[in-house]
C-alpha cells in the first residue's frame, strides 16, 4: 500500500523572494537576472508569487523559496544568486517542530550553500503535541517524510534555478534533528552524501513514553507531591563534582565520562552530607540516575540521566515550582497525541503511563519514529559518511542510548575499524543538551564532513572551545577513544591532550 505522504502529490503555495547583499560572482545565476530566474522557479507551482528585497548585512544575495508540498509540509529554500558553492545542506528541526526555521542554516549560507529546513509537516507551538492528534499522515511526516520531501524539492529547485543539481548534499540536526539526521540515513541513503546527527532522539518512542516518563514520574509521590526539586538539583551536582572531576587527574570543572562516576544516592542521604537529601528526594534521584524499570526489575531503556549533568537539569528535566519540566510536557504530549495508534488525547497524563502494561502499547509508533536500525549498508554503499556527537552531560536525552545504539552498528558492520570508514561517533565530556554545558561546546562539524566526504579525510578529532573556560580549547577523538593530558603546558590548550583507549 503506497505510502500515505509520499504518495501525494506536490502541490501548495510558493513565495519567492531576493533578498541582498552584493557579492562577488561565482556559480549561480548573473546578478542582472536573478528577478527572470526567481521567476521561473515561481512558475514551477501554483499561486505564486515574487518579491525582490536588496538588503541585508551579513548575508549573500539569494532567492527566497518558501511554501508547503500537499498543503501540509512548509519549507524554505534559499538560493545564493551569485556564490552558489554548488552543494546543498539542509537542517533538521527539534521537539515536536512546528515552524521553518532556515535561519538556522544561515552560517551554510554564507558560504554559498543552497539551504533547506522544513516545519516537520505542521505548525505549533515548541511544547503542542496536539496536532498529531489521530492524524496518521501529521505523523509521517513529522517521522520522515516532511525531510525526505522536502530534500528532494529542494533539490529540483536547484536545478531549476542553477541548471544543475547539487555536487554535494548534506543533512545536520540535533536532538529531534538528530533522530531526523539518523532515519534519513536509515530510510533515505541516497538523500545526503554527509549527515551530522547530534544527541539523536533516535529511540523517540521510549525516549518520550518511558526515559522521560519515568523521570518525571520519579520526582512526585503519589499524592501528586513535588518530591525532588531544582535546589536538590544543585545538592546533587555540588556532590557528583566533588567526587568525580578529578578523575581524569585533571581538576578542571569537567566529567571526563560519567561512567567513572559511581556515586551511591544514599550517601547523599540526611545527615551524612550538608546539604543533604531527604529520604523521598534519594529515592527519586535513584530513578533519575537509573534506567527506567518495570515491577520485575527489567530496565526498558538504556541508561538514566548520566552524573555529572545535574547543574543543567533544571528547566530541562527537573521542573520549577510544581510544574512539568521541559522533558516531562513533551512526553505527556507524547503520550496524548503521538504514542498510540489510537491517541488518549488531552485527558491522558505522563502519570498514567504503566510501565507494566504500557510499554508494549509504544511499539506500533516505535516502528514508524525510531531510528534506531543497526543496519545502514544502503547508506555505507552509497559512499556516504555519517558522524554523530553527544554530550556526556546532556540532560534531556541521556548519552547512553547513543553509545549503546553505535555499539550495536559497529557489532553489525564488521567491527570498529570498518564502521569508523564512514561512520564516527563522538562523546563530549561536559556538553549539555546539542549546546551549553561545563565542558567546550562550541565546535565545527561542517568542515570536517565537507573533508571527509569530498576528499576522503575522516575527521581524526573534533576540537572544541569555551565552556567554564571561556578560551579552553580541548580535542575529542572518534569513541571509544578519549583524550588525556599529556602532562606538560597548559590543560586549556587542545594541543597539549593525546588520544588514549579507555
Amino acid at each position: 500500500m503506497p505510502n500515505p505522504i509520499l504518495s501525494i502529490a506536490v502541490t501548495g503555495l510558493l513565495v519567492l523572494s531576493v533578498v541582498g547583499l552584493g557579492s562577488a560572482a561565482s556559480a549561480g545565476p548573473p546578478t542582472d537576472d536573478v528577478v527572470a530566474t526567481c521567476e521561473r522557479l515561481a512558475r514551477s507551482g501554483a499561486n505564486d508569487e515574487v518579491e525582490v528585497i536588496e538588503e541585508s548585512p551579513t548575508l549573500p544575495e539569494y532567492c527566497k523559496v518558501a511554501g508547503a508540498l500537499s498543503k501540509r509540509i512548509g519549507f524554505e529554500i534559499r538560493l545564493p544568486t551569485t556564490i552558489w558553492n554548488g552543494k546543498f545542506y539542509m537542517t533538521g528541526c527539534g521537539g515536536f517542530c512546528g515552524n521553518v526555521n532556515a535561519d538556522a542554516c544561515n552560517a551554510a549560507l554564507a558560504r554559498g550553500y543552497a539551504i533547506a529546513a522544513t516545519d516537520g509537516g505542521h505548525t505549533a507551538g515548541s511544547g503542542d503535541g496536539s496536532w498529531g492528534y489521530n492524524d496518521i499522515r501529521a505523523e509521517v511526516a513529522w517521522a520522515f517524510g516532511a525531510v525526505h520531501r522536502v530534500a528532494n524539492h529542494a533539490k529540483a529547485q536547484i536545478r531549476r534555478h542553477y541548471g544543475e543539481g547539487p555536487e554535494y548534499s548534506y543533512f545536520a540536526g540535533c536532538s529531534g534533528g538528530g533522530r531526523e539526521a539518523l532515519m534519513s540515513a536509515q530510510k533515505f541513503p541516497n538523500d545526503f552524501d554527509g549527515i551530522i546527527s547530534g544527541d539523536p532522539a533516535n529511540f523517540q518512542a521510549y525516549l518520550a513514553g518511558v526515559s522521560q516518563s519515568w523521570i518525571e514520574q520519579a520526582q512526585f509521590d503519589d499524592s501528586g507531591a513535588r518530591i525532588f526539586t531544582v535546589a536538590d538539583s544543585a545538592v546533587v551536582g555540588q556532590a557528583v563534582y566533588a567526587s568525580c572531576d578529578d578523575l581524569d587527574g585533571l581538576a578542571d570543572g569537567v566529567i571526563d565520562d560519567p561512567r567513572n562516576c559511581n556515586i551511591d544516592p544514599a550517601d547523599l542521604a540526611c545527615p551524612a552530607t550538608d546539604p543533604c537529601l531527604d529520604p523521598a528526594a534519594v529515592d527519586a534521584l535513584a530513578k533519575i540516575w537509573d534506567s527506567p524499570r518495570n515491577s520485575d526489575g527489567q530496565a526498558l531503556y538504556p541508561g538514566g540521566l548520566p552524573q555529572g549533568s545535574e547543574p543543567l537539569w533544571p528547566g530541562f528535566s527537573v521542573g520549577f515550582g510544581d510544574g512539568l519540566s521541559g522533558g516531562g510536557n513533551f512526553a505527556q504530549e507524547y503520550l496524548r497525541y503521538l504514542a498510540f495508534p489510537r491517541d488518549p488525547g488531552p485527558d491522558y497524563s505522563l502519570f498514567d503511563f504503566d510501565f507494566d502494561t504500557d510499554v508494549n502499547r509504544l511499539k506500533p509508533r516505535a516502528h514508524l519514529y525510531n531510528a534506531t536500525s543497526n543496519d545502514l549498508s544502503g547508506f555505507e554503499a552509497n559512499g556516504g559518511k555519517l558522524l554523530v556527537y553527544h554530550g556526556w552531560a546532556d540532560p534531556l536525552i541521556t548519552p547512553y542510548g547513543t553509545v549503546a545504539w553505535y555499539e550495536d552498528l559497529t557489532a553489525n558492520s564488521g567491527g570498529l575499524t570498518a564502521t569508523q570508514d564512514w561512520a564516527r561517533l563522538f562523546m563530549f565530556p561536559g556538553l549539555g543538551h546539542c549546546s551549553g554545558g561545563p565542558g567546550p561546546n562550541q565546535f565545527d562539524t561542517l568542515t570536517l564532513m565537507e573533508d571527509w566526504v569530498e576528499r576522503g579525510d575522516a575527521p581524526e578529532r573534533i576540537i572544541a572551545t569555551g565552556g567554564v573556560v571561556p578560551d579552553r580549547t580541548r580535542p575529542v577523538y572518534p569513541y571509544p577513544t578519549v583524550a588525556r593530558y599529556g602532562g606538560s603546558g597548559s590543560i586549556d590548550d587542545a594541543n597539549n591532550f593525546v588520544p588514549v583507549a579507555p
